[in-house]
């Protein structure tokens, strides 16, 4: 299989406006130190590169690896993709279960059950995983001498 053509036009214009937009943040990060807290953003950029580096990476390299490993190929994508999901919920979530904001002088802040919302959204994501781990499965036990954990990649 041949890798798809790269634009470099197309690839240095978004570069240019990616790094624009960037310095852009920055000076006004530092522009406005008074209100802006340049310091502390300066500790969470890093430790969030940190525990990307060293927590998250790893874990996701490990899990994929375990999925690999334990589940036959036409699952390891679906399965991936709804733990992938489940995390990225997960991550967005944390600040609001965490109640980081949260102002006793304004219940309208933070209002909503955000525990309850991320369980019905993870139970969503893996219910369209199962129903399509379900059609995949159909799909492949209905083709002549198909089956789920004997595939061949053509």
């Amino acid at each position: 299989m041949e890798a798809p053509p790269v634009n470099k036009r197309v690839f240095w214009v978004s570069a240019a406006v990616g790094v624009s937009v960037m310095a852009f943040g920055v000076l006004g990060l530092f522009h406005d130190a008074a209100r802006t807290n340049p310091d502390q953003w300066v500790r969470w950029f890093v430790g969030a590169a940190l525990v990307h580096d060293f927590v998250v990476a790893p874990l996701v390299f490990a899990v994929a690896i375990t999925t690999r490993k334990l589940l036959p190929p036409p699952l390891v994508g679906i399965v991936n993709g709804a733990l992938i999901t489940t995390a990225v919920l997960a991550a967005v979530t944390y600040p609001f279960l965490r109640g980081y904001g949260e102002n006793p002088l304004n219940p309208s802040i933070l209002p909503n059950n955000y525990a309850i919302n991320l369980l019905w959204l993870t139970g969503l994501v893996w219910l369209v995983a199962g129903v399509t781990l379900l059609r995949r499965w159909r799909t492949r036990s209905s083709e002549p001498e198909g089956d789920l954990i004997k595939f061949s990649e053509t």
